[in-house]
């Protein structure tokens, strides 16, 4: 089978895409840079621009990117998100009245 004529065609808004992600660093996303786009004057859907985001292995970064993903630094012992809090916690609970 031919293969289809605009399967190698090459899609003109895609070097904006490239230089708005650039520009930010690599954080974007494909709402944002469609955000940024559209005040260069640049018209294009938000599926257009993740199409071609996703056909050039371009990616969003997200906080599960970084190495500690809540952001925050360690935990203090005995602290609701440390995990010693976790396994002491029913040691801990009130004795309610059982009426």
């Amino acid at each position: 089978m031919i293969e289809h004529p605009e399967a190698g065609r090459v899609d003109p808004i895609a070097g904006d895409v490239r230089a708005v992600r650039r520009d930010s660093h690599e954080r974007c996303g494909a709402g944002k840079i469609k955000a940024a786009l559209e005040r260069r004057g640049v018209t294009a859907s938000g599926r257009r621009i993740g199409n071609i985001m996703r056909e050039r292995g371009m990616r969003a970064r997200t906080r599960a990117d970084g190495p500690n993903r809540t952001g925050r630094g360690p935990t203090r012992p005995g602290s609701r998100t440390s995990s010693a809090a976790s396994s002491t916690a029913a040691s801990r609970a009130p004795a309610w009245p059982v009426t």
